[in-house]
């Protein structure tokens, strides 16, 4: 037996799949009008290993390794951005003069300098993880853990203090007390009992909004990279116009590849990106050395001010260009890490890219007319020579792996979601072993790419969509900054002044990109903040659904107690009474073993029971001798020992257990006939019969299958609460019991389903 590391639970977490989808098969269908297929969804959560106890610690060959591999996924967003980033600023005069290319290139290294390389890489990887997970989602879950406000019913991951091992939940329900101190004045206005409510609507608003715009980013990143490399081709030949159609193609080719995991893809695509840097780098300073030397003196903030005192706010929305997918690199942590994704971009990317903007602005100062298309224009050797095709190819792949980092970063966003109970439970796929945050995702990869390639088709040219460009990147980072504030002022327990800090530093270098970009809307900007507006309405719809689902599950709970007389509880017979709906009748214990397969399993109190259990014995006044409450876990770890699978603790009832099945990402969730015999052999009742015995011991199979609806209303002339009353009924019936019913992902498969002896459903109508 190995010894068992601390572990820590989330309800109702992300299923890990490989191929199939787990589903339960029976002969019966479940009697009622709005019966679902002979599948049931069961809810299982997943529970997180401490990597301190789980991991080695990785070796500097491995975090190169991975320092590597993150070329080929992070830094292609930020890679492709010298394709459009000096022509997307914009100028008084046309062409500019030396001071005003001085004045860009001294705005995209200090914006560069100040937001990715301080604020990301020195920040917000540092502190802003959640296990492992980085983006908005991870801010939150953190966040919300500490002062104990996630969502109800949901237990989120992360943090030493916390954790819970699997058999205290099997016993008991624990509380977390708030992580702050009440000596001083400002922990007593933080525990404010106001100020945290306020905190725990803010927080996931603000975590959903953040979201969403990572996922309307994902539809243009992609539109503007591929685009703006294409469009190269009509550089040197301006009688091509397939732009559009090969850009297309492009990204077909792009989404079906994503099947094969962000593992392999990386692995591929990192010597392009690398190729495609060291490309950068020495078109960069061959330009500096033969064009403009002293082009150095750019990096001078003198000139930084000078254009903004010369022509506004505005060069802020060409600028913010620049460090476009920088919160994608943050959303993407769980794929490689931080200290792989802190080498790679101080120690390469960094100043490759300052090179190449440099080279790029002493081409300019001496050919004042290629502002139009810089990179393209500067190649050494002109338009047409083999250097030429060559960076156009090399383009044209690294704007391709540009879009791999939005892509990924989506999945992420979306598995936390998953995992926080904010969204739809669908099928996910662990594409590594060794990195349980490297997912796939299917239904969001094709809907991604349908949604990229509309967007495409609908703004046509790179020009148009960088027009658009900006003003979700802008508010993007914004909310992060508010999200780690407050991080900052909870988890950390910070002095008040590094939060103020913080704030004065960055925040209004934020706000500034903000206001540059708003005047991007009529122009296109409007297209991100609908589908962000779209989708945050979504997941806050979900969630509200939800949350009035575990309420209405929290009434629902029955006391034993309430079923059972106290008096027969402490009978170990076989004749005991219960409270039916035909009043109190003896309740009788035939030979078996029932296992009924329940949702939140470990966060009901020792003292009472699940609502389809009630529905069991008060419908047929009969249960097997030995009866078994199993959970379905998924552990932050790729394999789960066999000896360590099963946890089982007995209950106040007799001949009741509660039981929790363990398995690791990467493995296939079945219940097996050898799973059936360990858990048979884990009661204490059956251990005096043989293995025969035990393996014709006659197993039945409950499994829980509600119907969702609507609450019924009294009718009403009030127009406003019947207009409520409709909005209701319309998102839970038409939208919440659809998705939660039907969960192709998050079945579990019962195997040798021709000798299971018995399968049976109970359910009823659930009215929220």
């Amino acid at each position: 037996m190995i010894n068992k590391p601390k572990l820590e639970t989330i309800p109702e977490h992300d299923i890990v799949d490989q191929n199939d989808s787990y589903s339960i098969h029976t002969n019966e269908s479940p009697s009622s009008d709005d019966s679902v297929d002979s599948e049931k969804e069961l809810s299982i959560s997943i529970e997180t290993i401490d990597p301190i106890n789980v991991k080695k610690r990785q070796s500097w060959k491995h975090i190169l390794m991975l320092s590597f591999s993150s070329l080929g996924v992070i830094y292609g967003d930020l890679g492709t951005s010298p394709l459009y980033t000096l022509s997307s600023i914009k100028y008084k005069q046309h062409p500019p003069n030396k001071d005003d290319i001085y004045g860009a290139v001294s705005i995209i290294f200090y914006a560069f300098t100040i937001i990715v390389l301080i604020k990301y890489v020195l920040i917000v990887l540092v502190i802003g993880d959640n296990n492992g997970e980085g983006g908005q989602v991870a801010i939150y879950a953190k966040i919300a853990r500490h002062l104990n406000i996630g969502p109800p019913g949901v237990q989120i991951p992360g943090g030493g203090s916390n954790t819970i091992s699997d058999l205290q939940l099997l016993s008991r329900q624990d509380t977390i007390e708030s992580c702050c101190s009440t000596t001083s004045r400002i922990n007593k206005v933080k525990q404010n009992p106001f100020m945290i409510s306020s905190i725990k609507t803010s927080i996931l608003l603000a975590c959903f909004i953040g979201c969403s715009l990572v996922v309307s980013d994902g539809l243009l990143t992609p539109t503007a990279s591929i685009l703006s490399a294409v469009e190269g081709i009509q550089v040197a030949n301006p009688s091509f116009k397939h732009v559009l159609a090969v850009s297309e193609v492009i990204l077909l080719v792009l989404f079906a590849i994503q099947q094969f995991g962000s593992n392999k893809i990386s692995y591929l695509f990192a010597p392009i990106v690398l190729i495609w840097m060291v490309g950068l780098f020495v078109c960069g300073f061959y330009n500096i050395i033969k064009y403009h030397p002293a082009i150095f003196r750019a990096l001078s903030p003198y000139y930084a001010i000078k254009l903004l005192k010369d022509n506004g706010l505005q060069v802020f929305g060409g600028a913010i260009l620049a460090i476009t997918g920088t919160e994608a690199m943050f959303a993407d942590l769980g794929h490689f890490g931080k200290l792989p994704i802190q080498l790679t971009l101080g120690i390469f990317v960094f100043p490759t890219l300052i090179i190449c903007y440099l080279g790029q602005a002493a081409y300019i100062i001496e050919h004042p007319e290629a502002y139009i298309n810089p990179f393209f224009l500067s190649l050494p050797g002109g338009t047409g020579g083999w250097i030429y095709w060559t960076m156009f190819i090399l383009a044209t792949l690294a704007t391709i792996i540009a879009s791999q980092a939005l892509i990924l970063s989506v999945f992420s966003i979306f598995a936390q979601l998953i995992s926080l109970d904010c969204f739809p439970k669908l099928q996910i796929t662990h594409v590594s072993a060794k990195h349980p945050g490297k997912v796939y995702i299917g239904i969001i990869n094709w809907m991604l790419m349908i949604g990229v390639m509309v967007t495409m088709a609908g703004f046509k040219t790179s020009e148009n969509t960088t027009a658009a460009y900006g003003l979700g990147i802008t508010l993007d980072l914004f909310v992060t900054s508010t999200l780690i504030i407050i991080c900052m002022f909870y988890v950390y327990n910070c002095n008040i002044i590094w939060p103020i800090l913080y704030g004065l530093i960055f925040v209004p270098l934020e706000i500034c990109f903000i206001i540059a970009n708003i005047e991007k809307i009529p122009h296109g900007a409007w297209f991100p903040i609908m589908i962000s507006v779209l989708l945050t309405l979504l997941l806050v719809v979900w969630r509200w659904c939800r949350s009035q689902k575990v309420q209405q599950a929290c009434r629902s709970k029955i006391k034993i107690d309430d079923l059972y007389p106290s008096e027969s509880t402490r009978q170990d017979n076989q004749f005991v009474n219960v409270h039916t709906r035909f009043g109190k009748l003896p309740l009788v214990r035939h030979e078996g073993l029932g296992i009924m397969y329940v949702d939140n399993l470990l966060n009901d109190s020792p003292n009472t029971l699940p609502q389809s259990y009630n529905r069991l014995v008060s419908t047929f006044v009969s249960i097997p001798f030995n009866f078994v409450f199993c959970g379905v876990r998924v552990l932050d770890v790729p394999i789960v020992p066999h000896d360590e699978r099963i946890l089982m603790v007995h209950m106040k009832l007799p001949g009741h257990y509660k039981c929790i099945l363990r398995f690791g990402y990467v493995e296939d969730i079945r219940i097996t006939k050898e799973l059936i015999m360990r858990i048979k052999n884990n009661i204490e009742e059956l251990r005096t019969l043989n293995n025969i015995q035990l393996e014709n011991y006659p197993t039945f199979h409950f499994f829980e299958n509600d119907i969702i609806r609507c609450q019924e209303y009294e009718p009403t002339r009030n127009p406003f609460v019947f207009l409520s009353r409709f909005f209701r009924k319309v998102v839970i019936d038409y939208f919440f019991r659809p998705l939660s019913t039907r969960d192709p992902g998050r079945l579990l498969k019962i195997a040798d389903k021709e000798e299971m002896e018995c399968k049976i459903y109970i359910g009823g109508i659930v009215r929220i």
